[in-house]
């Protein structure tokens, strides 16, 4: 079965990084990246698979490039 997921920035500070995830045709969700921890969130607290895959390709970006990026796409 095919995944695809898309992450959009929605607001940073020096601390965190809060994105907007969805799949196509799914409801928007949010996470946070918590830049100091490296860690990841989501604010309903569902660790779905869509979640899984929102922030493992937002982890990549971060670890890679130490920036939180504007958009990204998880394909799978």
């Amino acid at each position: 079965m095919a995944m695809l997921v898309y992450l959009h920035k929605e607001a940073e500070t020096e601390a965190e990084a809060r994105y907007r995830f969805h799949t196509d045709g799914g409801s928007d969700r949010y996470l946070v990246l918590d830049k100091r921890s490296e860690t990841i969130t989501p604010d309903d607290g569902n660790r779905d698979g869509v979640f899984r895959a929102a922030a493992g390709k937002l982890a990549r970006a971060w670890l890679y490039t130490k920036a939180a990026p504007d958009r990204l796409i998880h394909q799978s």
